[in-house]
């Protein structure tokens, strides 16, 4: 394990800039077993140089603007992005992923998902939004299969041990019900960590929430 930067455009990310991002937050009153995971993962994490995400900030990427930092996009691209969005969403139903197991990866832990059908479906959408509003690419990366993610590491531990206790959590998945997506403006700040390291923390503010399906 060593430690997370983000990265904005293939670029190491500017501390405090934002982007906007669309995720997929889980709902604790309908995703009761999945915080009750992600809560037994975070106490092993606890031993490692690893930011364990609060429950509000558990997420799970769809796709990130890269067209412009968050400052960069105008009232009217917004505007125009979020009735993109709401567009193709009518044409998805709600579904349900399952979290688990977790994983030590190079730099953190995550909950894997399973079947990718649904969040590749969502992902095609989102990102076809993107190219309708913005007038040059606004995608950086090919993203990589879905995960949820647990914590960013600040630090250089061995993973192995952190995979073997995370190994022994069960049950070792639980279901995501995916009813909506929500449209953040998400910064990445960096704070000194010990041993002359950086931590990245982030947060976000709210701007829409976009149901899926026709309802």
């Amino acid at each position: 394990m060593q430690p997370f930067t983000p990265s904005f455009r293939h670029q190491d990310w500017e501390s405090g800039v934002g982007a906007l991002h669309l995720y997929v937050l889980p709902d604790p009153a309908v995703d009761a077993d999945l915080f009750t995971l992600i809560s037994e993962c975070r106490t092993v994490l606890h031993d490692y140089p690893v930011w364990r995400l609060p429950d509000d900030l558990v997420h799970i990427t769809v796709e990130m603007d890269a067209y412009a930092p968050s400052t960069g996009i105008s009232t009217d691209e917004r505007a125009r992005l979020i009735a993109a969005l709401k567009a193709r969403l009518t044409g998805i139903e709600p579904f349900t992923v399952l979290c688990g197991s977790p994983i030590a990866n190079r730099t953190g832990a995550i909950l894997d998902t399973y079947p990718d059908l649904g969040l590749s479906a969502l992902r095609n959408l989102v990102r076809n939004a993107l190219w309708e509003v913005h007038d040059r690419p606004a995608i950086s990366d090919s993203g990589g299969r879905g995960h949820a993610s647990l914590g960013y590491a600040y630090g250089n531990a061995d993973s192995d041990p952190l995979q073997s206790a995370l190994r022994k959590i069960t049950p070792s998945h639980a279901p995501l019900t995916v009813s909506h997506l929500d449209l953040l403006d998400v910064r990445w700040t960096a704070h000194p960590a010990p041993g002359d390291s950086v931590r990245w923390k982030m947060s976000w503010d709210p701007i829409a929430r976009l149901p899926l399906g026709t309802a």
